[in-house]
C-alpha cells in the first residue's frame, strides 16, 4: 500500500508550529545541583517529558547545546538501514516556516515526490524504477524552485554560531550548535521549532551526499574491521546486524515512509534531552526552555526490542581483505553500561591499556613486541565489548600478534599486575574528569552519555567514588567472568580490495539564489539582542613574560578552573636543521634513565598522574609535561631525570626502526598519505616532508647513545619555558629553579630557514591510480607572502567561500550533490617571511572526480559575488570576535603564533575594526588580486578505469606520478 498522508492534515498540523513559544505548560525541578557535582548540574523536565540539563561554566560569553534523541542506528528497520543517519541529514532542511520562500506552493511538489519515491521502494522492475526516478528528479527541480538550502546554518552563521553539526552512532543521535550567550532566545526559537513537522525537502540531493558518506567509509580500513567484528560478536542485535550509514542496496531504495514514521516514533519530548552548558543563568534559561519547547507533543513509546544472544563458547574468526597492512582485532562481548560490572569492566579495560602504564603498553608496545596495539570498552545500553588490537611486526603473524595479546589477559585474570595500578588509574581518571569539565562539549558529552543510559545523573557523577571501593579482586573476578574462551576476532589480511558498485544517477543541478530568505530567519535575525563586549588578551592580565635565565622566558597564564597544569620547554630546531630528531624523539619517549628501566619510568610517571612527551617537528622541538600541580616539583624532578641520564640500548633502537620502516612503508596503501605525499611534492619538490628524509640504509646506521645525546643537549639550547596552571608566577619560577636552575650559557639555536611554496607558471595535474570508492581530489594554489593587510580580506573570503553556509558547500554539495566533504579556504602564513595558499579539497565518488574538480575550479576561478551574502559574513565575522574569547589554555599559543608574525600584542582589536570599516569591494580586491586565475596544483588519486582521463588531462599539464616519484622511502 503506498503512502499518502493528508496534505491538508499535514498543514493544518504545521501552521500550528508557528504558535510554538507562545505559552507555558509548565516544568519540574528533578535534581538540583549536587554538592558532589564538580558540573554543578541542575535537571528539570516539562510537563512533555522532555528532560533539560543546564550547567553554567562563565569561561568564555558563548554556550554550546545538543539534543539528544533515544533513537539511533539499533532503531532502524532491518528493511531500510540507516534510516536514522537519513532522518539527522534532513531535519537540517527546515519545515513549512523555514526553508522554503513558499511552503504552499512547494508542498504538492514535495507531496508528489513522497509518493514516487513510495512507489519506486514497492516496485522491482529496473525500467519502470528508473521511469520513477526521472519524474523524481523533475518534482526536485520544480520543488526546489522555493527551497532555501541551508538556511538554518545561514541563520545560525549570521548569528555567530559555531560546531553547527549532528551524529548518529548506535542509541542515539544528536544535533549541537554553539552559539554567543546574548542568542539564546534565538537558539530556543529555531531548535524548538525545527523539530516540529520537518519537511524532507531536497531528498534527492541529501540521499546522494548520503551515498559519498558511504563511499567515504568505504574507504576507511579501520571501520570494515570494526563492522566485521561487530557482526560477529552480535548476530541478532542490530548493534552487529546494522550499520549506521546502512546498506548499499537500502541507501539506493529508500522509503520516505519509513523516514516519517520512525520521526514520529522516536522524535518525541519523553524521549529527548536538551543539553546546555556554557555563559548560562540556569534559572532563566529553564524558563525560557520551557516557553519554547512546551510545545512539543509527547507520545507513548514502543516496547524496546529485546535481542537475546546466545553465549559465545569458542573463538570464532572472520577474515577481510583490504589493501592495507595485516592487523588484529579481537572482542569480547560485555554486559550493558548499567550492569552492576560494569565498572569493573572500566577497569579491566584500563589495566589492560591507558596509553601508559597498562599491561599491554609496557609489556607489548613499550617492548616493541608489537607494532602497535591497545584496547578500548564500548559500553552501550543492551550489551558492550572490549575490542583489543594488534598490528604485527614484519615476519610476524596475526596469529601471534593475537597470542600476545590473550597473554596479556591471562595476566589480569591471575592477578599479575600491581596493586599501585588501579590507584594510578583512578587518578588518571579523576584527571580527564577535570579535563572535560574545562569545556562545554566536554561537560555536554558527559551529561548526553547519562541521558542516554537512562540513569540518574546522581549515578555518574558517583562512578569514581563506585570505582574507588573496587579491590583487586574485583577486577581480577570481573576478567574471569567475562573474558574467556568465547571471543570474536577479525584478521584484516592484504588483499584486492570490494568495492560495492554504486553508480552516479542523473541529478539536475538545482538553482542557489542566496538572495532567498523566509519570513523566520528574518524574525529571528531581527530579534534584539544586547551586544557582547569582546575580550581581547593583554599582557599583565591573561599571562605575564617573565625573564627566568639568560636566553630563557617564562610564559605564565593562570587556569581558573581546577589545578591542572601543562608546561613545555620550546627549542628553535627541529628536523629540517637535523633530521635524527624525529628517531631521537621516538627513542626518549621509549626509554627509561640510568636508575629506571623503561617500564619503571612508565609507571612513575603514571603514579604521578603527568603525561610526559618530546616531540620534534620542522623547526621545533617540544619537551612536555601535563599533570597535577601538587605533582608539579616531583614530574620536574623526573623530567630532569630523563633529559640528563636517559638509558636505552642498541636493541630498542634495532626495533623501533623495524617498525618505523615497516610502517611507512604500510603508509603508501593509504589513499589519504599518497594524496598528502603528492600534494608536497607540487609545493616544494625535493624538499617535501615525504621525500628529505631519512633512508632505511640511514636509519639502520642510527646509534642509540648518540640519539640520546641529541634529545639532552637540546636543553642547552636558548629556550622558552610555558606553564599554564593554577600556581602563582612566583611559585612557577621557585619550583623551576630548584629543578632546571639553567646556569651557564646557553647556545643560539640554529636560524631558521623559510621554506616558501613553489610557483608554479601554469595549472599542474598529479595523478596517481588506486582503487578507492572516493577519489580525492586537492586543488591549491600559492599565493602573496604573508602580511598583516591581507588578514581582513582573507577572513570575508573564507567566510563567503568556506564553511557550512559557504559558496563551495552550497554549490557542490547542497546544488549538485557532488561530495560530502568539501572544503575550501585561504591559508594565511603561520611566520612572516612565507607564503600564503589558497587550499581546497573535495572527495567525491569516482566517476564524479572531474566533474567535481571543474566544479571547484569554476567557483575559485569565477567566483559569483553577491551582496547579501557578503552582509551575512560581515555579521558573522563581527560576532565572531566580540565573543571569539580565547581560553585559557590557548592564550600562551594565540601570543606565539602571533609572535611568529611579528606581532608583538593581540591585533584582534585592529582586525575587528578593518572588518567593520569593510565593504564588498575588500572582498572583490582580495578575490582578484590573490586568488583568481592564479597558477594551481591539482592532486588526484582515485581509479583510473572509472575516471574520464582524457578529461582529466585537458586541466592543465599532467603527469601521472608512482608511489617512487613522490615517497623518498
Amino acid at each position: 500500500m503506498s503512502y499518502r498522508p493528508r496534505l491538508t492534515v499535514w498543514l493544518a498540523l504545521i501552521v500550528s508550529t508557528l504558535t510554538v513559544g507562545s505559552a507555558q505548560a509548565g516544568y519540574k525541578l528533578v535534581a538540583a545541583a549536587a554538592v558532589n557535582d564538580p558540573a554543578q548540574v541542575s535537571i528539570y523536565q516539562l510537563d512533555n517529558g522532555l528532560t533539560v540539563y543546564l550547567t553554567e561554566n562563565h569561561e568564555t560569553p558563548t554556550f554550546y547545546s545538543e539534543i539528544v534523541v533515544r533513537a539511533g542506528h539499533k532503531n532502524d528497520p532491518a528493511s531500510n538501514t540507516g534510516l536514522a543517519h537519513y532522518l539527522e541529514h534532513l531535519l537540517f532542511k527546515g519545515n513549512a516556516n523555514f526553508g522554503t520562500t513558499d511552503y504552499e506552493k512547494e508542498a504538492p511538489h514535495i507531496q508528489k515526490i513522497y509518493d514516487l519515491y513510495e512507489e519506486r521502494f514497492n516496485e522491482t522492475d529496473p525500467a519502470k524504477r528508473d521511469a520513477i526516478y526521472e519524474q523524481i528528479n523533475q518534482e526536485n527541480i520544480a520543488a526546489s524552485a522555493y527551497a532555501i538550502p541551508n538556511e538554518m546554518s545561514n541563520i545560525y552563521e549570521s548569528l555567530g554560531g559555531f560546531g553547527l553539526n549532528a551524529h548518529t552512532w548506535f542509541e542515539e543521535t544528536v544535533y549541537k550548535i554553539g552559539l554567543p550567550s546574548n542568542e539564546l532566545r534565538q537558539w530556543a526559537t529555531i531548535e524548538s521549532d525545527r523539530f516540529i513537522d520537518p519537511v524532507f525537502r531536497l531528498f534527492v540531493t541529501e540521499l546522494e551526499i548520503v551515498y559519498e558518506e558511504k563511499n567515504r567509509a568505504l574507504d576507511s580500513k579501520d571501520r570494515i574491521v570494526f563492522e566485521a567484528l561487530a557482526k560477529e560478536l552480535f548476530k541478532k542485535h542490530p548493534y552487529g546486524q546494522q550499520t549506521t550509514l546502512g546498506e548499499v542496496e537500502h541507501l539506493k531504495n529508500p522509503s520516505l515512509k519509513a523516514v516519517k514514521d520512525f520521526y514520529d516514533t522516536y522524535y518525541v519530548p519523553n524521549n529527548m534531552a536538551v543539553i546546555i552548558s556554557g555563559d548560562i543563568d540556569t534559572e532563566s534559561t529553564i524558563k525560557l526552555v520551557d516557553e519554547f519547547f512546551s510545545a512539543w507533543k509527547s507520545k507513548p513509546l514502543p516496547e524496546p526490542k529485546v535481542y537475546e544472544e546466545e553465549p559465545m563458547t569458542g573463538r570464532e574468526q572472520v577474515t577481510v581483505e583490504y589493501d592495507a597492512e595485516p592487523y588484529m582485532l579481537m572482542g569480547y562481548r560485555l554486559p550493558g553500561r548499567n550492569d552492576a560490572d560494569a565498572d569493573a569492566l572500566i577497569l579491566v579495560d584500563m589495566v589492560l591499556a591507558n596509553s601508559t602504564a597498562g599491561l599491554i603498553d609496557l609489556n607489548l608496545v613499550q617492548s616493541q613486541k608489537l607494532r602497535t596495539a591497545g584496547a578500548t570498552t564500548y559500553l552501550q545500553n543492551d550489551y558492550g565489548w572490549e575490542m583489543l588490537w594488534a598490528t604485527p611486526k614484519e615476519g610476524q603473524t596475526l596469529e601471534e600478534a593475537e597470542q600476545l595479546v590473550l597473554e596479556q589477559i591471562n595476566k589480569v585474570k591471575a592477578g599479575e599486575f600491581d596493586d599501585e595500578l588501579l590507584q594510578g588509574i583512578l587518578a588518571s581518571l579523576k584527571i580527564d574528569q577535570k579535563r572535560s569539565l574545562e569545556s562545554d562539549t566536554g561537560r555536554v558529552t558527559m551529561l548526553r552519555n547519562s541521558f542516554l543510559s537512562g540513569m540518574p545523573w546522581s549515578y555518574s557523577v558517583a562512578q569514581l567514588d563506585r570505582m574507588a571501593k573496587l579491590t583487586k579482586q574485583d577486577v581480577i573476578d570481573a576478567a574471569n567472568k567475562y573474558y574467556g574462551p568465547g571471543y570474536a576476532v577479525v584478521y584484516r589480511v592484504e588483499g584486492k580490495r570490494d568495492v560495492p558498485p554504486i553508480t552516479k544517477p542523473k541529478i539536475d543541478n538545482i538553482e542557489i539564489d542566496p538572495t532567498r530568505r523566509s519570513a523566520f530567519a528574518d524574525k529571528v535575525l531581527n530579534m534584539p539582542t544586547v551586544p557582547i563586549e569582546p575580550t581581547f588578551i593583554v599582557e599583565g592580565r591573561d599571562y605575564t613574560v617573565t625573564d627566568y635565565a639568560d636566553g630563557v622566558k617564562l610564559y605564565h597564564a593562570p587556569n581558573p578552573i581546577n589545578d591542572l597544569f601543562s608546561l613545555s620547554f620550546v627549542i628553535e630546531t627541529g628536523t629540517r636543521h637535523d633530521k635524527d630528531l624525529d628517531m631521537a624523539a621516538r627513542l626518549i619517549n621509549q626509554a627509561g634513565t640510568k636508575r629506571l628501566s623503561p617500564e619503571e619510568l612508565k609507571k612513575a610517571w603514571f603514579a604521578l598522574g603527568t603525561d610526559f612527551s618530546v616531540g620534534v617537528g620542522p623547526d621545533r622541538a617540544y619537551i612536555n609535561l601535563s599533570g597535577l600541580d601538587e605533582n608539579l616539583g616531583a614530574s620536574l624532578d623526573l623530567l630532569m631525570e630523563v633529559m640528563q641520564t636517559p638509558a636505552a640500548d642498541q636493541q630498542k633502537l634495532t626495533d623501533m626502526v623495524e617498525n618505523f620502516i615497516t610502517s611507512r612503508q604500510q603508509d603508501k596503501k593509504s589513499h589519504r598519505t599518497i594524496a598528502s605525499a603528492i600534494r608536497e611534492l607540487a609545493r616544494y619538490g625535493d624538499e617535501s616532508n615525504y621525500i628529505d628524509v631519512l633512508s632505511d640504509e640511514q636509519l639502520h646506521a642510527l646509534k642509540a647513545e648518540a640519539l640520546l645525546a641529541k634529545v639532552s643537549s637540546l636543553m642547552g639550547y636558548i629556550h622558552t619555558i610555558r606553564y599554564t596552571g593554577a600556581l602563582p608566577v612566583g611559585e612557577v619560577v621557585s619550583v623551576l629553579r630548584s629543578h632546571h636552575p639553567a646556569d651557564g650559557e646557553l647556545k643560539d639555536p640554529p636560524p631558521y630557514r623559510p621554506r616558501l611554496v613553489r610557483v608554479p607558471d601554469k595549472v599542474e595535474v598529479r595523478f596517481h591510480d588506486k582503487v578507492t570508492a572516493q577519489s580525492m581530489v586537492y586543488v591549491d594554489t600559492p599565493s602573496a607572502i604573508y602580511e598583516e593587510a591581507l588578514v581582513p580580506g582573507s577572513s570575508y573570503y573564507n567566510q563567503y567561500f568556506g564553511g557550512m553556509s559557504g559558496l563551495a558547500f552550497q554549490e557542490l554539495r547542497e546544488s549538485r550533490a557532488l561530495a560530502y566533504v568539501v572544503g575550501a579556504f585561504y591559508a594565511n602564513a603561520d611566520r612572516l617571511d612565507e607564503r600564503n595558499q589558497v587550499i581546497g579539497m573535495i572527495g567525491c565518488q569516482v566517476d564524479k572526480t572531474v566533474e567535481a574538480l571543474d566544479g571547484l575550479l569554476g567557483l575559485f576561478d569565477d567566483m559569483p559575488i553577491s551582496q547579501e551574502r557578503f552582509d551575512q559574513g560581515k555579521t558573522a565575522l563581527i560576532n565572531s570576535y566580540r565573543t571569539g574569547k580565547i581560553g585559557f589554555r590557548g592564550v600562551i599559543g594565540a601570543v606565539d603564533g602571533w609572535n611568529r608574525l611579528g606581532i608583538t600584542e593581540d591585533p584582534r582589536p585592529e582586525r575587528m575594526q578593518a572588518v567593520s570599516d569593510a565593504d564588498i569591494t575588500t572582498l572583490t580586491d582580495f578575490y582578484q588580486n590573490e586568488v583568481k586565475g592564479l597558477p594551481k596544483y591539482i592532486t588526484v588519486v582515485g581509479e583510473k578505469a572509472k575516471i574520464d582521463m582524457d578529461k582529466l588531462k585537458e586541466e592543465g599539464e599532467f603527469t601521472e606520478v608512482s608511489l617512487e616519484d613522490i615517497f623518498g622511502y
